[in-house]
């Protein structure tokens, strides 16, 4: 059983144990009272105790009326928010004393019962050892012999000598009885209160340990997730680095070969071929430094996708004297920043292996749409490849690829070959 449900239990027997002592002494001392009275010996029993004994029906309306009002109070004490417990607790105790003084201080046992019951509002360190004390000094305060030194009062065994040996024995050894059992059930109460803290010590440990190993874990996670960005963030810096420069730099090589082929011919064309040559570096630098800043390139900042591709391919076409040619069948072309940059940089990079490595003139795009599904074909005439490498430019396509769920074939058995599907989200606007 769980020691909070076996505390519980214990404190309910006190709180009955103590309502039937209460009951049975009070009871008895009035009786007696009673008895006395109507046998004539009144008189002696007055030389005896030299005091005049309490109005039974009074002793036993006092007693019982502040214990049941002690009880109410320790039910809404125990069940009911109580903003100032203060209050309710010192209210517990004058019902307490005025238990014990309408019956004479002949039972003192209700203090352990308060106590008991105030003991797990002292559960802080600083407090723990409050309920003892109280204990003790209550005892010291409530003891019959000390106060029969400075009040007049009558003891329960006084009132027992008017039964005849054996009945008067019996009468003092049943409150002896009640008493003994209130004290065990007391130090039960008590033994449960502490091994109960002592449990919630061993959970809160152990939940702090556990605590300490989650932390310990997620740091673990935390570092682990930072690695994996940062190497995600060089991956990603790395493409976009080769993508541009590499696209950049097969344009001023295309181009500066175009010059040469044509500066003892015509300065005129030589002039024209540099010109497109500086436009390309310059534009080059430009996605270098966005690239760098983490941005998109530059042509997706100020264009739409369609637009960025069409200027792409004009001064690729420009520069190198390939043909280059966009097939677009996929209608309008707005998606996800994500999305249009993964397309936009597949088109450049295959432009460039085209003419880099291919040595290709002609160069065909053209763009698909099948439901969520966007496809992408460039083929060239180049020279094509009979074993196709997966080098860093195809490498980062298929990593951009795999970024959106989607997928790339290549093929150099007649030329070169790039089909790239994309599934695309498609907004509002591609409806």
């Amino acid at each position: 059983m769980d020691t909070s449900v076996l505390k519980n239990s214990v404190l309910s027997f006190m709180k009955s144990f103590n309502f039937i002592t209460v009951l049975y002494i009070s009871v008895v001392s009035a009786v007696t009272i009673i008895k006395i009275g109507n046998s004539g010996g009144a008189v002696m029993f007055l030389k005896k105790v030299n005091t005049l004994p309490p109005v039974p029906e009074k002793m036993l309306l006092i007693s019982l009326s502040f214990f049941c009002i002690l009880m109410v109070l320790m039910y809404m004490h125990d069940n009911y928010e109580i903003k100032h417990q203060w209050y309710i607790i010192v209210m517990e105790f004058i019902c307490t004393f005025f238990v014990i003084a309408a019956l004479q201080v002949n039972y003192n046992g209700i203090v352990l019962l308060f106590v008991a019951h105030i003991m797990k509002y002292f559960e802080g360190s600083s407090k723990k050892l409050l309920p003892l004390i109280l204990v003790s000094t209550f005892f010291l305060i409530f003891d019959f012999n000390a106060c029969s030194n400075i009040f007049k009062i009558t003891s329960f065994e006084t009132y027992t000598e008017y039964y005849i040996g054996t009945v008067a024995t019996i009468l003092i050894l049943i409150k002896n009885l009640f008493t003994t059992l209130n004290i065990i059930l007391f130090i039960v109460y008590t033994i449960l209160h502490l091994r109960e803290q002592m449990d919630e010590k061993d959970e809160i440990n152990s939940l702090n340990e556990q605590l300490q190993e989650a932390n310990r874990e997620l740091e673990n996670y935390a570092a682990e997730s930072e690695k994996l960005a940062q190497t995600r963030e060089r991956n990603r810096l790395a493409r976009e680095i080769h993508d541009t420069l590499g696209h950049t730099l097969t344009g001023i090589i295309a181009g500066i070969d175009a010059a040469s082929a044509v500066a003892d011919v015509s300065p005129e064309m030589l002039k024209r071929y540099l010109s497109l040559v500086s436009d390309v570096a310059r534009q080059g630098m430009t996605d270098v430094r966005r690239s760098v800043n983490e941005l998109r390139p530059d042509a997706l900042e100020q264009r739409d996708l369609l637009s960025a591709i069409h200027k792409m391919i004009s001064q690729m076409s420009a520069a190198s004297k390939a043909k280059i040619t966009l097939d677009n069948s996929a209608g309008r072309l707005s998606f996800g920043e994500d999305e249009e940059e993964v397309i936009y940089r597949i088109i450049q990079e295959s432009i460039t292996n085209s003419i880099r490595h291919g040595k290709a003139d002609t160069v065909k795009i053209r763009m698909t749409r099948e439901y969520n599904i966007v496809t992408i074909t460039i083929k060239d005439n180049g020279v094509g490849a009979k074993n196709i490498e997966l080098g860093f430019g195809l490498t980062h396509m298929k990593e951009r690829l795999d970024m959106l769920g989607g997928k790339i074939q290549v093929d150099g058995s007649n030329g070169f070959c790039v089909v790239a599907e994309i599934p695309i989200r498609w907004g509002k606007e591609n409806d």
